[in-house]
């Protein structure tokens, strides 16, 4: 079982990455395609910062007042094949997902471990602990944070980060 002070432990080492990928790289890098399909690093890091909405619901907590519209990115949104109106860019997405995550931390700060096993029901019908559903999403998280040094290798940036 995953304690409060581990999640966010790794939530934050996936923060860390997610910078360490991003820098230094031109929201026009952000926007270059992978070469046999799936989606580019705007849309991935706008879908990271998705799912941290989802994880602090999850957490029985409201997103910042001043969030983004991040429906562009959301699950099954279209990929994104160049610049277009309502992209968030390199900037704006860091700093949606730096608020995100302090949004997170702060709240895992304040719970407790009886919260955190609260059974919850997210899906249909299945109840499942608060951290086990939190996990889950973390799983989710991870994934696409994965992708990133993938998609910054694509945009033409080789050098070894970790």
């Amino acid at each position: 079982m995953i304690t409060i002070a581990e999640y966010a432990r790794m939530l934050e080492y996936e923060q860390d990455i997610i910078h360490m990928q991003t820098e230094g790289l031109s929201d026009s890098d952000l926007l270059v395609q992978p070469p046999h399909g799936g989606n580019c690093m705007e849309w991935v890091l706008g879908h990271i910062a998705d799912g941290l909405v989802t994880i602090l619901r999850v957490l029985d907590s409201p997103p910042p007042a001043n969030l983004p519209d991040l429906s562009r990115y959301e699950y099954g949104s279209a990929p994104i094949l160049g610049a277009e109106a309502g992209l968030l860019g390199r900037a704006r997405l860091m700093d949606t997902l730096d608020m995100l995550q302090a949004a997170a931390q702060t709240r895992l700060a304040e719970m407790d471990s009886a919260v955190f096993d609260e059974e919850i029901i997210i899906f249909g019908d299945q109840a499942q602990r608060r951290g086990w559903w939190a996990l889950f999403f973390l799983f989710h998280h991870s994934y696409h944070v994965g992708q990133l040094e993938v998609l910054r290798n694509i945009a033409g940036r080789t050098e070894k980060l970790i």
